[in-house]
């Protein structure tokens, strides 16, 4: 399936939006936070469904959840429900998610308890919106490297929709991914998308940055997905014509599955009278203007979404997303990506555009990035943000680093205790 799109055609029919900074900070500010569930890293704990399912401690774990956001005044959860091509409810495309069960295809074995429903419940009851956040082509960990493509789909359930569709997937540094060159790929991603507006209260629904995989290291070198184009028979069979590229053809191939997931949710909303939002999180720089016109005032060496064929500010422009959320994971002080130079970028780009922005950003950095030295830059960042007239909140990243008795640094702890205030 292909579609023609102009940005600046589309983009003509929307109306402006009003450049008063007031107005803009009149509105209602998002504040909200990822909820990690693949390998199950910020819930639930293996301890749920360790020798059985105990929905009591689900439910228990759960309530910590929403009590640390009440403490954070935070008003919406951004819930990881399809993790690595699985699912934490009844499905009847996707298989139960190893991270809820301890068995991917196992059920939590609990009559007339769905797990999604529950939270989703929950998070309304709460005060917050829910955000039901899917990864779309991920299949197989990154924490475990198969030596080859039938190692990995022997991880997979034996009912695993891969497993009877082989030509929909490919291998790659050990991971196993569904292909979206293939046409049926992004038909499924649609049906698992509209089995969720159908069947869950959920406001919106919300894509992480993982589309095609990112460069890995090899040696003293970066191996990016290019350089070995495990995809390339398909190009081979799909692309249009002989003209077209295949860095071209897999930017459309990522630009078809946004363009379905907008007409699928906005169909939905017409037609049931709902307002469920699509938002995505992509990689925090589009391209540094020496790579692409229009692009931001950060380094050429700086990885780039449109590296990785991910074209977000087309997506902004056509009004296919009602929010986005770039992942700015950098510090005042990076000396690549300025926090400050990447999120005025945003906010620019923004402008005058349907599309509603959020920063998402990297209080895991804490943890991981020898810059993240200040407590206050946390604050920096949210001052600086809530200052541009086009930035409608922010998502933390990731919720266990919401967690002062997890924190591993001094640092984090001294920037919560900030944030608290």
């Amino acid at each position: 399936m292909h579609f023609s799109y102009n940005g600046s055609q589309l983009n003509a029919q929307f109306s402006n939006m009003s450049n008063d900074p007031l107005k803009q900070r009149a509105k209602a500010e998002l504040r909200g936070v990822w909820v990690t569930t693949v390998r199950n890293n910020d819930f639930p704990s293996p301890a749920v469904f360790e020798q059985g399912f105990k929905i009591d401690l689900f439910k228990k774990e759960f309530a910590a959840i929403l009590a640390t956001c009440r403490k954070f005044k935070l008003n919406a959860l951004f819930f990881q429900v399809r993790p690595e091509g699985d699912a934490f409810y009844p499905s009847g495309v996707n298989p139960w998610s190893q991270y809820l069960t301890g068995e991917q295809g196992t059920a939590p074995g609990m009559a007339h308890f769905d797990p999604l429903a529950y939270v989703i419940q929950e998070t309304h009851q709460a005060g917050m919106e829910f955000h039901a956040w899917l990864n779309p082509y991920r299949l197989t960990p990154s924490t475990s490297k198969l030596p080859d493509l039938e190692a990995a789909l022997a991880t997979l359930a034996p009912t695993h929709y891969a497993r009877r569709h082989r030509d929909w997937i490919y291998f790659y540094n050990g991971q196993l991914y569904l292909n979206p060159g293939v046409p049926e790929v992004n038909a499924f991603m649609v049906q698992t998308v509209d089995e969720i507006l159908n069947r869950y209260a959920v406001d919106a629904i919300h894509l992480d940055d993982f589309f095609y995989p990112y460069p890995y290291p090899e040696g003293d070198e970066m191996i990016a997905f290019g350089d070995l184009s495990p995809d390339q028979k398909t190009y081979e069979q799909y692309r249009v014509d002989a003209n077209q590229t295949i860095d071209d053809w897999r930017q459309a191939n990522i630009n078809e599955l946004v363009y379905q997931l907008h007409k699928t949710i906005s169909r939905y909303n017409y037609s049931h009278q709902k307002h469920v939002e699509f938002g995505i999180s992509p990689f925090g720089i589009w391209a540094s203007e020496e790579e692409a016109p229009g692009g931001s005032k950060t380094s050429p060496i700086q990885l780039s979404s449109l590296d990785e064929y991910v074209n977000s500010k087309l997506w902004v422009q056509a009004g296919w997303l009602d929010y986005i959320v770039p992942q700015v994971y950098w510090a005042f002080d990076d000396p690549l990506s300025p926090f400050d130079i990447v999120a005025q970028w945003w906010n620019d780009i923004t402008a005058n555009t349907k599309t509603k922005l959020y920063i998402g950003l990297g209080l895991y950095l804490y943890e991981e990035d020898q810059m993240w030295q200040d407590p206050n830059e946390i604050i920096r960042q949210i001052t600086f943000i809530r200052n541009l007239p086009h930035v409608s909140g922010f998502v933390f990243f990731t919720y266990r680093n919401l967690v002062a008795d997890l924190a591993t640094t001094k640092t984090l702890k001294e920037a919560l205790k900030l944030l608290r205030k």
